[in-house]
């Protein structure tokens, strides 16, 4: 393309009209204004088109030498070599973002952290607002939240550029128990049972990567560390305290049939977990939705445990109690739309905030309520709306900026 270019130019140009052909004329008296105005023009898309081809070849780069750029799944990743992530701080440049190490962190499993693993490295509304709850009413308790980088073609650029002071990340950096953890994956899974899996990238051609990358990594994490884990549409409406909340499955309906994966506690390294974390590694389905989350544990509890279906008195397992599904699943998955649906002080409305009133979290069931319309906390006559304003009010007050 360049040659034929540069063909352009010497039709246009010095070549049009040589020296030998007219031996009386400078060079200067053959550059007609008409020649001096094609060649011109034909230089201007040389440099347009060489400039065009460097680009391809080596686009520049825009991160600049204190900002953080990290790949994700294809073994180079930016991060310090020991670390399994960075503490991001909305006050100071990525290339100033803390180490996090959960294998040398002082972890508790007074912990609650959160997983969110779409590669947005973003929290919607609802997201925001599980994440704030849990913190307003825990300020003794260290809340972590876990983002998946930016994907973009295998690799995540994280410059300051992509971070002009969200709203999530200036809500969730009013709370000083809060910590927004970039994970680096690679080093994440590194030595552990599940870095084969991880690896080997099977499920990343999955429709369900974003739900299995979050059913292996949260069950990952509990394992390092304990702790609380809440999924981001748990909304907290109360403080967790008391024996309770430790080493607890939570059922996530009243027919008690199946174990939810998105509430547990169990302390550093259970030997649930662990099974768990052997399971996952030997018995991945990429075709499956639910399997590798709440019917595994379920599983699992069956045969380690000897726990039936409805019957919460049948577990043998001494280390391990079961909460009902009132604790976090006040309203069940059928009948979730009540809470979005407008209340207009009916019954239905004022018996379901009374029943939340023995609840210590509430589940929104994000996937279901947000494919019917955006979540808006400013519904002031909305279940969820009620509930918003009094356990996320700082998320609430940036309602706005989040559907901006």
């Amino acid at each position: 393309m360049i040659i034929n270019i540069w063909h352009w130019i010497r039709v246009a140009g010095v070549d049009a009209a040589s020296p030998s052909e007219h031996p009386q004329e400078s060079l200067i008296d053959m550059l007609t204004p008409k020649k001096l105005s094609r060649l011109f023009l034909r230089l201007v898309i040389l440099v347009f088109f060489v400039s065009l081809a460097l680009f391809i070849v080596s686009p520049p780069s825009f991160v600049s030498d204190t900002e953080v750029v990290t790949c994700v799944g294809n073994g180079h990743p930016f991060f310090p070599p020991t670390a399994d992530g960075l503490v991001m701080d909305k006050d100071i440049q990525p290339g100033q973002w803390k180490s996090f190490d959960s294998a040398h962190t002082n972890l508790t499993d007074r912990r609650i952290f959160f997983h969110e693993t779409s590669g947005n490295a973003q929290l919607n509304f609802q997201q925001c607002c599980a994440v704030e709850s849990a913190a307003k009413h825990n300020p003794d308790r260290p809340v972590q939240l876990f983002l998946r980088p930016v994907v973009n073609y295998g690799c995540s650029i994280r410059p300051s550029t992509l971070f002009q002071s969200p709203p999530w990340l200036d809500v969730l950096s009013r709370y000083p128990n809060v910590d927004v953890i970039l994970v680096n994956e690679d080093r994440y899974f590194a030595g552990t049972q599940l870095r084969d899996w991880y690896e080997k990238g099977e499920w990343l051609k999955s429709l369900h990567e974003v739900a299995h990358l979050s059913d292996y990594i949260r069950i990952l994490t509990l394992y390092k560390g304990g702790g609380l884990y809440l999924d981001t549409d748990i909304l907290t409406l109360k403080t967790y305290q008391g024996d309770k909340f430790r080493n607890c499955l939570v059922y996530d309906s009243s027919d008690m049939n199946v174990i939810s994966s998105g509430v547990m506690h169990l302390e550093r390294e259970h030997w649930l977990m662990a099974k768990m974390i052997r399971l996952l590694a030997e018995e991945y389905d990429p075709s499956e939705f639910v399997f590798h989350g709440s019917q595994a544990i379920s599983s699992l509890m069956d045969s380690s445990c000897g726990m039936t279906q409805t019957d919460p008195t049948s577990n043998t397992c001494k280390d391990i109690h079961l909460l009902p599904s009132r604790f976090f699943f006040p309203i069940e998955r059928p009948f979730s739309q009540v809470l979005y649906d407008t209340m207009a002080n009916s019954t239905l409305g004022i018996d379901i905030l009374s029943r939340m009133k023995k609840s210590y979290g509430a589940h929104l069931w994000n996937s279901m309520a947000t494919k019917q319309r955006p979540l808006l906390a400013t519904d002031y006559e909305s279940i969820w709306g009620a509930l918003a304003r009094v356990h996320c009010p700082l998320t609430v007050a940036r309602t706005s900026q989040f559907y901006s």
